[in-house]
Parts: structure tokens; C-alpha cells; sequence
């Protein structure tokens, strides 16, 4: 059995929209499956873990994006019930990361019939006691604020939302004031950046290939720092991000580590898998190795 989890209101009602889409494939290949449709904000986290408990499937379909799978995994973490994510949201980093150039269909007719998962690393963020995974990436500064710019545009969807917020935002945000040790104070960073990530996957930011050197399974985390600069070396540079070409610019420092502790005087804004968290003073990072099965 495949249960199917759908969140309607991922990519502004695509995910719904395309969900009969979804069905059609699933009876196509005669399989049994029973749906599960998220009805607000951390649902799909109680969803997997009733899918967990009950023992009755084989694996998960998520019917959404980025924030969606986020959601799910928070249950999943260290049991044996494979993802299959079904990119249907406003970002899909991770899907494009783990099934590059395939669309939502092209990858259920792939992948759907494969039992064959692999088992891949989840980041950690321990913040006000608490612990939240991440399977794609983290920011601090620049990100944050386009998230809230996005807020904004309801006008807008897909990659070029994010493009627009970040332009505007660009605009209007100066960075953030950081105190960053990396493994334990091994290396530290004390100063104003533009962006601070922290990535498991290569993409984030709805297209963004941040972390190219990234892997989902080498038990390390990439770190990309970025320093302030002005408007014309910002949007020259721009887009070499996309494709991951930035690496070489002076203000970019790129590392890897399994453990990254960063505080702040000012509270500051976190995205989590392109979930926004606010008023926060400090939070480590740590990877959990091959501790999610995928589909893949």
C-alpha cells in the first residue's frame, strides 16, 4: 500500500490542481494506495508519523514542495519507509537535485514502481530546545528577508517569485551580524553577511545552486557564506548562482563540516527548507548521516 500525501495549498493550489494528474498514473500501474490531504500548517508532520505507526505502507508519496517534504520528514527520520517526492510546489530544490530535469509525472512513471531506496543524511537545527530536520538547506540574513517579500507577492509563483523577492530585497536589506564556529571552533566567522547557508542538497532558494559540491551521503554539511557588496557586483553575479558558478567570487568563502554553532546580539529570522522561523539569538547545526530513505 502507498499512501499519498497532499498538501492543497502548496505552489499557490498547483499540487491540487495537478493532483488528478497524479491519481491517473497511480491507476494506471494498478497500485493500492489511500490519500492523505494536509489541512493546515504542520499536518503533514502528524500524517507520516500515523502512517509510521500504523505499518500498513510501503512508502510515501508527497504531493507538494519543499516545505511539505520538510514537514513529512520530521516523522520519518531513522524509520525505513521511503520518499518519493512529487514536486508540485512554489520550490522543489530537492526533487530537482535527485531527479534533474524530470517533472512532476515523468518521475512517478520512473520511479514509482522501484523499490530499490537509498539511505541519505538530514541536517539538524537545535534551536530554543527544541530540534527541527532539514533535507535541503538552511539560511540566515538575505534569505529570511525574501521570504517575507514573498509574502508580498501573491501575484507571482514558481522560480521567478523568488527571483523578483530577491531583487527587491536586495534593495532594502544591508545583512546580519553574525558569530558563526564551525566543528567545535576549529574555524570562526564574526561579522555582517549577506547570506549565511547552510546546505544538505546542491539547490535552494527555488532554483539556486548553492552548494555544488554538496552530496546527500558524504556526512558532511556545506557552508556558504557571502559577504555584503554593492548593487552592480550583486546582480552581475546574480545568476551565476543558478548554476553554480559563483564559487570563485572573492566575497563567497564555501566549506564543509559536520557541526556549525551561530548566535547573534540581534534576534534574527531562519529559513528552514523555505520555512520561515523569527526571533532567534542563536542555533547549532549538525548532520544526522543516512538517516532518510528516498526512492531513488
Amino acid at each position: 500500500m502507498i499512501a499519498v500525501i497532499v498538501n492543497p495549498v502548496a505552489g499557490r493550489g498547483k499540487a491540487i490542481a495537478k493532483f488528478p494528474d497524479v491519481r491517473k498514473i497511480l491507476e494506471h500501474f494498478s497500485l493500492k494506495y489511500e490519500v492523505f490531504q494536509t489541512r493546515g500548517p504542520y499536518d503533514a508532520t502528524d500524517i507520516a508519523q500515523r502512517i509510521r505507526d500504523s505499518g500498513d505502507f510501503e512508502k510515501i508519496l508527497i504531493v507538494g514542495g519543499d516545505g511539505t517534504i520538510n514537514e513529512v520528514i520530521q516523522s520519518l527520520v531513522g524509520s525505513r519507509i521511503p520518499i518519493l517526492p512529487v514536486p508540485l510546489g512554489t520550490g522543489n530544490d530537492f526533487a530537482k537535485y535527485l531527479y534533474p530535469h524530470k517533472k512532476f509525472d515523468s518521475i512517478l512513471y520512473n520511479y514509482l514502481l522501484l523499490d530499490k531506496a537509498v539511505d541519505i543524511d538530514v541536517g539538524v537545527v537545535t534551536l530554543t530546545g527544541s530540534e527541527r530536520y532539514f533535507i535541503n538547506g538552511m539560511g540566515i540574513g538575505f534569505d529570511s528577508e525574501v521570504l517575507k517579500n514573498m509574502e508580498k507577492m501573491r501575484i507571482l509563483k514558481g522560480d521567478f517569485l523568488y527571483t523578483a523577492s530577491a531583487i527587491l530585497t536586495f534593495l532594502s536589506f544591508g545583512g546580519a551580524d553574525l558569530r558563526i564556529s564551525i566543528n567545535n571552533g576549529e574555524q570562526s566567522f564574526d561579522g555582517r553577511l549577506l547570506l549565511f547557508n547552510v546546505g544538505n542538497g546542491q539547490y535552494l532558494g527555488g532554483g539556486f545552486r548553492l552548494f555544488p559540491k554538496a552530496s546527500l551521503r558524504d556526512g558532511l554539511l556545506d557552508i556558504s557564506m557571502i559577504s555584503p557588496m554593492g548593487p552592480k557586483r550583486f546582480f552581475t553575479n546574480f545568476y551565476k548562482a543558478f548554476k553554480g558558478k559563483h564559487l570563485h567570487i572573492p566575497e563567497v568563502t564555501y566549506l564543509k563540516a559536520s557541526q556549525i554553532a551561530v548566535s547573534s546580539q540581534n534576534p534574527f529570522c531562519l529559513q528552514l527548507d523555505g520555512e520561515l522561523m523569527k526571533g532567534l539569538s542563536e542555533i547549532e547545526v549538525h548532520v544526522l548521516r543516512k538517516s532518510l530513505s528516498v526512492i531513488l
